[in-house]
């Protein structure tokens, strides 16, 4: 699959043509394949973010950047090359930039790229820390599949452009139709999944969907308003904990034994705090408490389960609740075998 006129590889790519030189509206169509409407479409957009002139020559049109915009190549340390790359690398982990995904071709051209700016001797040590730099991600699913949904999506989320969607909800194993203002495309570390956050016209909230759960897309001509000031890392840090969307929740939990003292060295989350210190009981065994504020549900259910039995849970009853019960149903599921 060509991703060559795709609406999101013009927009970034332009803007580094024009830092080079002016470029003419037929040149820009021949680079991209498209007509003069959608070159001129494109340059409208991008004129709202940059100072770009366009000139009559004759009867060509020339688009370039405006007095005072000057286009220096970036300077890069070694240690700036190597965030690069293990960056890279860690993308590349997930399958993001797979080939066949829109991705793809921004990776390969990011690299070459940053050689192209730099000395031989730096390149030298670009390819070197190439061989030293890596990831330990291993990619959960492959995304190549889901190419232009990816692509809609993102194009959707920078125009803001409202799309309707079947949607299959692996919770209660439906497939329903909705409506979804997409905010961002992300990937999620803690599922290994690449999702998009928005607002759902269904359950009327911020929620993120599962790209690869996406059956159909399409726009619905409207478009929407992002909320002001809303920043993805912050509504993730408030509302998704451990992959699961949900309503923020305070849990006190204690740790016992080495996974005392793994708690006593790892932040799972900012709200992360001691109640009390790591130290040893009169029977000798290691114990902490912690507290944070979390997405309640089935992302902090699974993280608790997941460090038992060291770990105990010593408020609210809600999840201690949850957590008795998870445990009981193991037990009963494990006794009928």
């Amino acid at each position: 699959m060509s991703h060559r006129g795709d609406t999101t590889e013009r927009l970034i790519t332009i803007p580094l043509l024009l830092a080079e030189r002016p470029r003419s509206q037929r040149e820009l169509a021949r680079e991209f394949s498209v007509d003069g409407v959608t070159i001129r479409r494109n340059l409208d957009h991008l004129s709202r973010y940059y100072f770009i002139l366009d000139e009559r020559h004759g009867r060509e049109v020339v688009y370039k950047f405006g007095d005072g915009y000057e286009y220096r190549p970036p300077a890069f340390t070694p240690a700036e090359l190597a965030t690069l790359l293990l960056a890279q690398e860690s993308i590349a982990a997930t399958g993001l930039t797979a080939f066949g995904t829109p991705f793809a071709g921004y990776g390969r051209t990011l690299l070459a790229k940053v050689r192209a700016a730099l000395p031989a001797a730096l390149r030298s040590k670009l390819d070197a820390l190439a061989t030293i730099f890596g990831s330990a991600a291993v990619p959960a699913k492959d995304y190549g599949p889901h190419a232009e949904t990816i692509d809609h999506l993102t194009n959707a989320a920078i125009a803001c452009r409202r799309v309707r969607l079947r949607y299959h909800t692996l919770h209660r194993d439906k497939i329903s139709d909705r409506e979804f203002d997409p905010y961002a495309v992300y990937f999620d570390p803690d599922g290994a999944t690449l999702k998009v956050i928005g607002y759902d016209h269904q359950t009327k909230g911020i929620i993120p969907l599962s790209i690869d759960r996406i059956k159909s897309l399409s726009e619905t001509g409207q478009n929407f308003t992002r909320p002001p000031g809303f920043s993805l890392p912050a509504h993730l840090t408030e509302y998704c904990f451990n992959g699961i969307h949900g309503e923020p929740i305070t849990v006190r939990l204690r740790a016992h034994g080495v996974t005392a003292r793994i708690f006593a060295e790892r932040r799972f989350h900012p709200s992360q705090h001691e109640v009390k210190p790591l130290a040893k009981g009169d029977d000798g065994d290691e114990t902490i408490t912690i507290e944070m504020r979390v997405a309640r549900g089935r992302g902090l259910e699974r993280f608790i389960l997941s460090w038992m039995p060291d770990v105990e849970v010593l408020g609210p009853p809600e999840v201690q609740e949850k957590i008795t019960e998870a445990l009981q149903q193991s037990l009963v599921r494990g006794g009928g075998q």
